[in-house]
């Protein structure tokens, strides 16, 4: 409710002192915005609910993204590749889930090595090259618009709200909340601790296969760097936001999704009064070390 609360006070403030946020361009270019970090934001949500933490999504957005264009630039196959990027996605996440749930070593060691794996796989894989050519009926459909509203938003909305019940309303949901909270009260319950960790990060694998395919659409190529580094510190910091812990046993897809309302808006409304880039980044990370500072204490 407090993410909620303030999401609505910074619109009203943004619309009121900036002439042109609440245009119609603008409104549909944040929710292509939201649509680029929601996927990403989600597969973090499960992860993060579980006590665990995932810092090579970004790069295997990028990993799923060349591989995937590959297949439908060299055979003219969009279906076909939209399935790669899945794969390819899903991969990744199981080596994730692999090494922290079956292995049991530290998820924040695990995903930063498989946060460079994936980087240099792309590298390798393009020779550094970006891919072009992508099938104009793919970019169409992916990031063009179904009455009025953007393809993307439709799609983040989709999977939020399926993420969002099998999170709060489903067994698998309670297990996910039982793990992060107490490790040993849930094995003792009889809950399945193994699986319920490797799962998340298969589902974040995913949802980094998602965003592989959307983004694809929106920018017309494929390239070892789909999203910028800052941008994990974005997901992670709507996550936070959204009433996750860095702790695990806390979180849900509703509240991800206003924290990334909050971050949209926030960034939206930098480009549009002019802040530089860098001074965005600056201010970002006061915003992301304030949120953990909150977090600190809500969970002490």
């Amino acid at each position: 409710m407090a993410t909620a609360v303030v999401a609505v006070i910074l619109t009203v403030i943004l619309s009121v002192s900036i002439p042109h946020f609440m245009e119609l361009r603008n409104i549909l270019n944040i929710l292509e915005q939201l649509s680029i970090l929601g996927f990403m934001a989600i597969g973090m949500t499960f992860v993060m609910a579980a006590g665990g933490i995932d810092l090579s999504v970004y790069t295997i957005v990028s990993a799923a993204a060349v591989v995937g264009a590959t297949v439908m630039v060299d055979n003219d196959a969009p279906v076909a590749g939209c399935i790669v990027m899945i794969l390819v996605g899903l991969g990744f996440g199981t080596v994730n889930g692999i090494a922290i749930a079956l292995g049991r070593m530290i998820p924040f060691i695990v995903t930063l090595s498989t946060m460079v794996l994936a980087q240099g796989f792309a590298i390798w894989f393009t020779q550094a090259q970006s891919i072009y050519g992508l099938p104009e009926g793919y970019i169409d459909v992916i990031s063009g618009d179904l009455f009025g509203i953007p393809v993307p938003a439709i799609i983040i909305i989709v999977v939020a709200v399926i993420a969002g019940v099998i999170l709060a309303r489903t067994e698998y949901g309670r297990w996910i909340y039982l793990t992060g909270s107490n490790e040993q009260t849930a094995r003792v319950s009889g809950i399945p601790i193994r699986f319920t960790k490797f799962s998340t990060y298969v589902f974040s694998g995913l949802m980094a296969g998602i965003t592989a395919i959307v983004l694809t659409a929106m920018v017309g190529t494929a390239t070892t760097a789909m999203v910028r580094d800052e941008r994990l510190m974005d997901v992670i910091a709507t996550t936070v936001i959204g009433g996750a812990s860095l702790r695990g046993g806390s979180g849900s897809v509703l509240g991800t999704m206003l924290g990334l309302l909050f971050i949209t808006v926030l960034g939206n409304a930098f480009n549009l009064i002019g802040v530089s880039p860098f001074i965005a980044m600056v201010i970002k990370g006061f915003v992301l070390v304030a949120v953990i500072g909150l977090d600190a204490l809500r969970t002490r």
